[in-house]
């Protein structure tokens, strides 16, 4: 609906204006009647209307000064003369000014809606086009910064810059940059989290916007506006001027600034890779830094910073490298042994043992990745070497646990993954033969008292064995320590109860024999990869 104002001098014409029509089924609404200019001003200040239609001789000011006034003050409006015979040259000259048409006094309705029609006309034709324009500005704006983007990422992805070449880019496309120290930023959505939490995938990319503008809310006053942010899928990279001021503090407690905005707000977290200061033409070495750096996060989890600075521990010391890979050889070797002669207690041990040592040297994600497919494919040979058809059909379950290890974000996944394989390893080689019956009886006693206080030594007491020779024969027998199998068999226990009950987490935890809740939920995020408050929801509670 557009927006009228009636300025005329003479109350009676004035008042006839305003009732000779019903204005509202015109499409028009009238935001109120002026009797004379200076009125009239004040009125289009504070209800900015589309339509004025004002007599062109008036006391105090005339309807051409009202005209000229408004458009001083940047009122955008389109008006409309009410002019008598005898004031005809005027309206005219008024035409030349750019005032839309004109009514001769005295007017009957049919003549006011035929101007005002074509006044109606004007404004929607006026509005489609600002819209358009509107709309090839948008859309300008944003191709051009998809081409800056596209040439930021093509920078990256290449080595050695043509510093000269760039400079000229950066003037070109007006890309945030300076020949000047420089580095960059990478933050990862910590994604499994992420997808438990309650958006879809149209909301994917508004979150997307909102963490960009938090982060460049949160740390852009840092770097004074030379700066450029780009958006990839799950992550986004900050290139900045490092100013000669800002010391690493600062820049730590704004990257942590972004950690507890984007957490308070969007209820996601992030980690960040920060890359060495460079010059401009080795922003990408910075960038691969960055990236490295964020490779840590395996071993730490979601939610961390790192500084490319700070180099793993597997690259610090090549003595201590080169002594590591020969132990670390002789180990794998050792645990080959004990598959092929079935020494499950010594075998479950040392892979244990070969886990901690990813952990300590912080080895690369792609050689752990190795490292496990080849183990995996060590029991895939046993188990295919099986004289057992059921045994050998079982082949396809580690396969399938193949495809899983790329898809782990973080080490305690990994330990997680490779517990439950080879839980599952022994429990088929050993399938043929029946439990021994004092680890049946543990197994009993778990499944009457697991939310008790559970120890190996108190199990031990009740079997009448050391705690020592009962670690041994249960890993012999179940592939799995002692401690694990109890923690595994809680956590399930509760994913039932969660599943099927709205129990508060502290209930359950205690249900299930955890009497602190926070170790609870440490446990239950190691054996299913969530927090239990994300399993209820996930499971409608």
């Amino acid at each position: 609906m557009f927006k009228l104002l009636i300025v005329e001098d003479e109350a009676s014409f004035r008042e006839a204006i305003l009732t000779m029509i019903d204005w509202e089924s015109e499409g028009i609404r009238v935001i109120g009647t002026a009797s004379n200019g200076r009125k009239a001003i004040e009125a289009m200040e504070e209800e900015k209307p589309d339509i004025l239609l004002t007599d062109i001789r008036m006391p105090m000011m005339s309807g051409l000064e009202l005209i000229e006034e408004a458009k001083a003050r940047g009122i955008d409006l389109i008006p409309v003369l009410l002019t008598g015979y005898s004031e005809f040259e005027y309206a005219q000259k008024a035409l030349k000014l750019g005032v839309f048409d004109y009514i001769l006094k005295p007017c009957n309705p049919k003549q006011v809606k035929e101007v005002i029609g074509k006044v109606k006309d004007e404004l929607v034709r006026e509005r489609s086009k600002a819209n358009q324009v509107d709309r090839l500005e948008r859309q300008w704006t944003a191709n051009a910064r998809m081409v800056t983007e596209d040439k930021l990422l093509k920078w990256l992805r290449e080595a050695p810059w043509n510093g000269e070449e760039r400079l000229a880019e950066i003037k070109e496309y007006g890309i945030r940059l300076e020949d000047a120290s420089s580095l960059a930023i990478v933050f990862r959505f910590d994604s499994k989290e992420l997808n438990v939490l309650a958006y879809g995938d149209k909301d994917l990319g508004l979150i997307r916007y909102a963490a960009s503008n938090i982060i460049k809310e949160s740390i852009g006053y840092r770097f004074e506006g030379r700066h450029e942010l780009l958006t990839l899928d799950d992550r986004f990279v900050l290139l900045a001027n490092v100013p000669n001021q800002l010391d690493r503090v600062e820049l730590q407690d704004s990257l942590e600034t972004v950690q507890r905005n984007l957490s308070s707000f969007l209820k996601v977290t992030v980690s960040i890779g920060v890359g060495s200061v460079t010059a401009l033409p080795d922003l990408h070495i910075s960038y691969k830094e960055a990236l490295e750096a964020l490779t840590r996060r395996f071993f730490h989890g979601g939610s961390g910073l790192f500084v490319a600075s700070e180099q793993s521990r597997e690259s610090s010391n090549q003595a201590e490298a080169s002594k590591f890979r020969s132990d670390f050889a002789e180990l794998e070797r050792e645990i080959r042994r004990h598959i092929a002669e079935s020494n499950y207690a010594e075998f479950v041990s040392e892979v244990e043992e070969w886990l901690d040592s990813f952990r300590e040297q912080e080895l690369s994600v792609s050689r752990i990745h190795l490292h496990t497919y080849s183990l995996i494919d060590s029991l895939m040979k046993e188990i295919g070497s099986s004289p057992d058809e059921r045994i050998r059909s079982c082949v396809g379950q580690f396969e399938a646990c193949v495809d899983q290890v790329q898809k782990l974000e973080t080490f305690e996944e990994l330990s997680t993954l490779i517990t439950r394989v080879i839980q599952r390893f022994v429990e088929l080689m050993n399938s043929k033969k029946a439990v021994h019956k004092t680890i049946q009886y543990v197994i009993n006693l778990i499944n009457e008292k697991y939310s008790t206080n559970l120890t190996l030594k108190s199990i031990a007491e009740e079997v009448f064995i050391s705690p020592s020779h009962l670690s041994t024969l249960f890993r012999q027998e179940m592939g799995i320590n002692f401690l694990d199998y109890l923690h595994q068999h809680r956590i399930d226990k509760a994913k039932q109860l969660l599943k099927d009950s709205g129990e508060k987490v502290y209930s359950v935890a205690r249900k299930v024999g955890y009497y602190d809740e926070a170790h609870f939920v440490r446990f239950f995020k190691k054996w299913t990869g969530l927090l239990p408050s994300q399993y209820k929801k996930q499971n409608g509670f």
